[in-house]
């Protein structure tokens, strides 16, 4: 099955920035001006170019919504049912998916955990990527049985024996997808943007794995501040559009052969290139079912004792904007200094048991 949207609503938390210009060889390059820069700032902690409306003063920037979204969906969808004897009846269901837009996010910059609150709206090649909610594969299993009574009994030992049931739900699907980027809460773009997380891309470094999964789930050796040909010049009052100057000097790795630090560089890594950790869960229940007919054909009393997570499995959560505790996905500082990436918070809960009891008539 498959879907093709246009004209999608895409917002943003601010449109009013600074905006790039192409530069051939080196991609999307925003205006430095050394000329107007303080002692000690650079073009990554100040913003030197024009705003669209540079009369504007709102503290809340401007906030958009543009018609220009547009999204694709493919999808293979597969499930099994069957019934088999004994009271056992089970089904499994497989999904094989891929979603591609250029905003998830129809009334708010940060619709999900993964979104970028403040994107380069009028730059579509910048927003294209997978949806925030592209999880690839999902499989998920149910098994029920309703356990025989013992025959041949008494009514004792029949109503203590009948009416008992396990059910399981097996869930596993993969990650969610995130974006690498480079600036954490600043502005090393210099875009001038009124949003809470820098949208400036980390560059991957070719041919290196990103990801190694575990606790330090992402690679950081195959990442760098973003980079310009070597022979890109310098950025001057005459020509803003060139390299910043002193661009990420706490940088704890040097740029590759041939390039150079450029924190007004656009990053090669792009939207939702990289996907987090997947998640697998195991509930578990039981149920007693004891009918009563000398109240009524209907009556039953239902004791229900249900496990989620009974495993007790860790999910990590993928690395996001609105993640806390100092998880994110920001890999390097305005100034090129390491921040923390390794995963200290889970996307579902520990261990749950829940007993219930419930009348039914």
């Amino acid at each position: 099955m498959g879907s093709r949207s246009l004209h999608l609503s895409a917002a943003s938390d601010d449109i009013n920035l600074v905006q790039p210009t192409a530069v051939n060889g080196v991609g999307l390059v925003f205006p430095c001006n050394p000329s107007l820069l303080g002692a000690g700032d650079t073009c990554a902690n100040q913003q030197t170019g024009t705003r669209i409306d540079p009369n504007w003063g709102g503290g809340a920037g401007i906030r958009p919504v543009l018609y220009d979204g547009a999204s694709s969906y493919s999808a293979l969808q597969s499930q099994l049912k069957k019934s088999f004897s004994q009271g056992v009846q089970g089904q499994v269901s497989y999904t094989f998916g891929k979603c591609r837009d250029l905003s998830s996010a129809p009334v708010t910059g940060d619709s999900y955990l993964n979104s970028i609150a403040v994107p380069l709206l009028l730059v579509k090649s910048a927003r294209l990527g997978a949806c925030d909610f592209d999880v690839r594969q999902v499989l998920s299993g149910t098994l029920m049985w309703d356990l025989p009574s013992i025959k041949n009994s008494s009514r004792f030992v029949s109503t203590l024996t009948g009416g008992w049931a396990l059910g399981t739900i097996v869930t596993a699907t993969t990650g969610a997808p995130f974006t690498a980027t480079v600036g954490d809460g600043n502005d090393p773009l210099g875009t001038g943007f009124n949003g809470d997380f820098s949208m400036d891309f980390a560059s991957l470094t070719p041919g290196c794995n990103p990801i190694h999964g575990g606790v330090n789930y992402l690679n950081t050796n195959c990442f760098t501040p973003p980079t310009a040909p070597a022979s890109f010049p310098v950025a001057t009052a005459a020509n803003p559009h060139g390299c910043a100057p002193a661009s990420f000097p706490s940088s704890p790795v040097t740029p590759p052969p041939g390039t150079e630090f450029c924190s007004n560089v656009l990053g090669n890594t792009g939207r939702n290139r990289f996907y987090g950790p997947g998640l697998t869960t195991v509930d578990f229940s039981v149920f007693k079912n004891t009918r009563i007919p000398s109240i009524s054909e209907a009556f039953n009393i239902q004791f229900r004792a249900e496990f989620f997570n009974i495993l007790n499995h860790t999910n990590f959560l993928s690395p996001g904007f609105l993640n806390t505790f100092g998880q994110n996905n920001s890999i390097y500082d305005f100034n090129g200094s390491s921040l923390p990436t390794a995963l200290n918070q889970t996307s579902t809960t520990s261990r749950q048991i829940q007993l219930g009891l419930k009348l039914i008539f």
